[in-house]
């Protein structure tokens, strides 16, 4: 059934899976972050010195790591499903008269199939990156407020 939506999605959809899988491993990645780093954290560090400085810019660093590149991929999966979306529906109005004389419904379900999945696949993704990046975000003022 899945391979069935993603064909109707188009070539964009290809896009957008790559997209997914590259921002799909950067969660992983923070998720483990997340789930390992009680384990990872030293227990005294002194107070005042530099190397307590060096220590919070360190897990200040640590807990922000990628959460640019999630937005930014956020961000490209919604600008790719408007594309598709744009090229679905150039497809439906832009079909040869031929095509459209033998076929029309075909050819408009086809072009609006196309706009509907790039738009709805590029929403998910963005929608699952900005909701990630603010428990990401939140975990970490957490974590530095200690």
């Amino acid at each position: 059934m899945f391979y069935e939506e993603f064909q109707l999605g188009g070539p964009v959809m290809w896009l957008l899976f790559g997209v997914w899988v590259i921002m799909g491993a950067l969660l992983l990645e923070r998720i483990l972050f997340w789930i390992l780093r009680p384990f990872t954290r030293p227990t005294a560090v002194p107070a005042g010195s530099t190397a307590r400085t060096r220590f919070m810019e360190s897990v200040e660093h640590d807990a922000k790591r990628n959460s640019d590149r999630i937005d930014t991929l956020a961000q490209l999966a919604t600008s790719v499903g408007l594309f598709g979306t744009v090229l679905g529906i150039a497809k439906s109005f832009f079909a040869r008269g031929s095509e459209l004389s033998l076929a029309a419904p075909e050819v408009l379900a086809s072009g609006l199939a196309t706009a509907l999945f790039t738009t709805v696949a590029g929403i998910a993704i963005f929608i699952l990156g900005q909701c990630s990046l603010l428990v990401f975000d939140w975990l970490a003022d957490r974590d530095l407020a200690r």
